[in-house]
Formats: C-alpha cells, structure tokens, sequence
C-alpha cells in the first residue's frame, strides 16, 4: 500500500506532482482551514502530514493519523502550531523552512517600519475619503526613518537582516537577546527588555513565540516606551496582548502600531483596532511573494520525500530525539 500524505491547503501544483509521484497524496484544496473534526478524519492513516500555520497539530491529532505517522512538514520556518514534545514522544520527525523567508520578511519588517513611521496607510485612507481638501502643513506628520534609534527583539537570522536595512538608513539599533548572537552587526545590545523599550522610537518584534514570549509586550511594557514610539510585529500574534495594546494606543500611550500578525488571527472584524487610525493592519503577508512561497513549498516536500525515503528531513528541528533504528 502506498503511503499517504495529507496536505492540508491549496499548495503549487509542481510540488503536488512530485508528492503524488511518490505517495497517494490528498491535497484540501479550500481556500480555509479545515476544521478539527475535518482535520482528524482527513490525516487517518497519513505517513506525512504537510502542515500550515493555521492547523494545530497536537498529541489528539497525530494519535487520529495512527503509527503510520512519520514526519510532519511545516509550511513556515516558525512550527509553534505543532506539539514538537508530542511528536518526539511519538517517534515523528518535524520539519520546517529555516532560512528561506529572511531576507523577503526583513523587507516586509522594514517596509512596515517606514510606512508606520510615515503613516502611509492613514494617509491613503485620508486621500480615499476625500479628505485632502487642502495642504496643511501640519497635518499628518510622520517620524524620521534616518537618525531614529530601531530596538530589535530577537536578533537572529530576520531581525539581523532587519538591522542591516535599518543601519544603511541611518538608523542606530539596539537590540535585546537572550543569547548573544554570532554577529551584531556594530549594533548596540541592552541589557534588559525594558531599556530596549525606553530607548526606542521604533521597536520591531522578530523573537519565536514559545511559552516565555507569550505575552512578552504588555500593559506594562507598552508604558516604557515613549509616547511618539511604533510598534511592529512581524512575528507571532501572542507575543504582543492584544487587549492591552489597543488600549495603549486608544490613550496614546504610544504613537502607532503596524501589525502582520494578530491574537487571533483573522482577527474579528468588529475589533476596535480596525477602526483606528494609528494602526496598519495586514494578513500575515511577510513572506508572501511568489519566490519565497514556492521555495517555501519546494523545501517542505523535499521534508516529506526524505523520510519517504527513510531519511530524516533536510531540515529536521527534533532529530536529535528521532529512533528510527
């Protein structure tokens, strides 16, 4: 019997065809999730799951798809939606897209920090209601890119890309690590979250969301930022409470937000965010161009063809707890 792979969203049609050329493939072609019950009905009897960031992958899950389960294949470099604990425990290998999205992400962070600091969006929204009757030399003032101070969190392989668009604008940076990074760059580390915060116009979210960041930017550290300071999020929606900065931007406790991710994600349409000015708001769209997605694609296959081979994954983020001696 041949294996099977589930994919679980529309993917390009070139990396279906190398998937169904090696295994009995079922490709849920919705454009929307699907739902739990669909999801645990559709992966029975999988030997690879190819998996979105939109489909939570825990121990109930890989227990539906049975002993066949070998490997699951992350359409993303982040795998946060997938119980990895679960999985080693289970003797499946997971695997993800390291590398692939870094430099079309940083783009997308730093494209978000000139248009937040600039209020591109706000100024479209302007122009469309027809405001603009008039030149008002006051009206819609933005912030300097060139001379500002840039806080990074998380400077590993996207916020180092980030800061070296951010450094070739005359920008100064500073960022904050857990660990001390490989290269800094000649960027400025602080020793605390907090400093960060109270040093920057600017701060740009690029740590992973595990148990230790979720919540990381809340009530409390929104207030140590000064008053005019953006807020970009680039990375996962949890890592920032969602109640908390909409509050603090509602009361100008900070000057404007620019958000790809949200908690949750979509998120509602009746949400006050949406109706305010001093946020840009868009749909998880970091690494979506036409090159980075179809690598992104091509990698995650090239994961699930490996063990089909009885390899481990190219790119494996628990091999080290993998027996399939």
């Amino acid at each position: 019997m041949p294996a099977k792979v589930l994919v679980t969203r529309r993917q390009f049609e070139e990396e279906m065809d190398r998937l169904r050329a090696a295994a009995d493939t079922v490709v849920l072609t919705r454009p929307a999730p699907a739902t739990r019950p669909e999801l645990l009905e559709a992966v029975r009897g999988c030997t690879a799951i190819f998996a979105h960031i939109t489909d939570q992958i825990d121990a109930e899950v890989m227990d539906a798809a049975g002993d066949s389960l070998k490997v699951i294949a992350e359409f993303g470099v982040g795998y946060d939606n997938i119980d990895v604990n679960a999985a080693s425990e289970r003797n499946i290998a997971v695997g993800n897209t390291p590398g692939v999205l870094t430099e079309t992400t940083a783009d997308f962070a730093f494209a978000l920090i000139q248009a937040a600091g600039r209020r591109l969006a706000e100024s479209d929204r302007f122009v469309r209601k027809g405001e603009w009757k008039w030149f008002d030399p006051l009206d819609l003032l933005g912030q300097d890119i060139n001379g500002s101070t840039l806080g990074i969190v998380g400077l590993g392989r996207i916020g180092s890309s980030v800061a070296k668009r951010a450094l070739a604008s005359g920008m100064n940076v500073v960022y904050h690590n857990r660990t001390q990074p490989e290269d800094d760059l000649g960027c400025t580390r602080v020793g605390s979250l907090d400093e960060l915060l109270a040093k920057s116009d600017f701060v740009s979210i690029h740590c992973p969301l595990t148990p230790e960041t979720n919540g990381l930017i809340g009530k409390a550290q929104l207030e140590k930022m000064p008053k005019h300071a953006v807020l970009i999020n680039t990375a996962r929606g949890p890592i920032v409470d969602t109640d908390a900065l909409t509050d603090a931007l509602r009361d100008g406790t900070i000057a404007y937000a620019a958000l790809d991710v949200t908690n949750p994600e979509p998120i509602p349409t009746d949400h006050p965010l949406l109706s305010m000015e001093n946020v840009t708001l868009l749909p998880h769209i970091a690494s979506a161009t036409v090159g980075t997605r179809r690598k992104m694609s091509q990698m995650t296959v090239d994961n699930i063809l490996a063990v089909l081979r009885g390899e481990l994954p190219p790119d494996c983020v628990n091999s080290e707890r993998i027996n399939w001696g």
